[in-house]
């Protein structure tokens, strides 16, 4: 997710397995200055969006993310646990994070 001048502001690592209904975040990135504006937030619904009813998991969580995902969980009814492993597909799947490049492009 880019701002209007070109600069990143945000990125969201994620995966869904519709034969398993298993969702997963693996990672969000978001630029200092775009924190607490609600893209993760917008992000995180987006990448749900069909598949709320799915069983969501998350990694091993930031400060920012203990206090992020048990909000977001009230609001979606998800419970984004991180000790659930995710499911064959999804580790299996051989994506990579990548790390975000917060510059002008």
């Amino acid at each position: 997710m880019c701002d209007r001048t070109g600069w990143d502001a945000a990125r969201l690592s994620w995966n869904i397995c519709a034969p398993c209904r298993r969702g997963h975040i693996a990672k969000i990135y978001i630029a200092d200055h775009w924190q607490r504006q609600g893209l993760g937030r917008r992000m995180v619904q987006r990448a749900m969006q069909r598949a709320e009813d799915y069983h969501w998991t998350t990694t091993h969580q930031s400060p920012q993310a203990q206090q992020f995902f048990p909000a977001l969980a009230r609001e979606t009814g998800a419970a984004f646990t991180t000790q659930v492993p995710v499911c064959e597909h999804i580790r299996t799947a051989g994506y990579s994070l990548t790390t975000p490049c917060f510059e002008r492009r």
